[in-house]
């Protein structure tokens, strides 16, 4: 067999493994996305969390990602949530597809504070029986004419002063709401929900 064609016979055999390795990489990234869905609720689909206390995984080596998950299983890691979710990931290969596909997503942005006031301000918190604040203020903090004694204006406000009635009416020590509708509301957030909704707000 002359060069020419042992080449082309080369490039073929290159071609056809190459195909099948995106293949394969095409069915780990399915296999890990679908393997992920429980993780996914708090880290986000793509590895990047939308709650301050879960960590983003987008990006993160696989190989770090597989030990937090054995040493979760393990209780060498014990934390109140994932040393009981980590007990669903059967296999060591659903440890590996977990672990390769937040890999392979793009890599951690970094908290994003403003995204979470976002999410809250616009749809609330549904789980924990709490409205969306646009649901009473308006789509961009504008407030509601047909209500504007009860529905202040908030979009602009200082971030500081949002954060400060916030505590204040979750504590008690302002209590002038109508029918104690927003310390009761104020009671169902946490300092960093507070905290990212008072930017979101402040940037509207």
């Amino acid at each position: 067999m002359g060069k020419k064609i042992k080449f082309i016979v080369w490039l073929l055999l290159m071609a056809l493994s190459g195909l099948g390795t995106v293949h394969a990489q095409d069915d780990d990234f399915a296999a890990g996305k679908a393997k992920s869905k429980l993780c996914q609720q708090c880290h986000g689909e793509d590895g990047n969390s939308i709650n301050p206390f879960c960590p983003n995984l987008a990006g993160q080596n696989p190989a770090y990602l597989e030990k937090q998950i054995r040493d979760f299983q393990a209780r060498v890691r014990v934390d109140p949530i994932m040393t009981g979710v980590s007990q669903s990931v059967i296999s060591d290969q659903d440890v590996k597809d977990i672990a390769a596909y937040f890999g392979s997503r793009k890599r951690m942005a970094g908290y994003n504070a403003n995204k979470i006031g976002q999410l809250i301000f616009r749809e609330g918190k549904p789980e924990s029986g709490l409205d969306s604040c646009a649901s009473c203020h308006g789509e961009n903090g504008r407030g509601k004419q047909d209500d504007a004694v009860a529905f202040p204006v908030l979009g602009g406000q200082t971030r500081d002063y949002v954060i400060k009635q916030l505590r204040d009416m979750r504590s008690g020590a302002r209590h002038n709401d109508p029918a104690g509708m927003m310390g009761d509301i104020a009671k169902k957030l946490s300092d960093a929900e507070i905290s990212a909704l008072a930017d979101y707000i402040s940037e509207l």
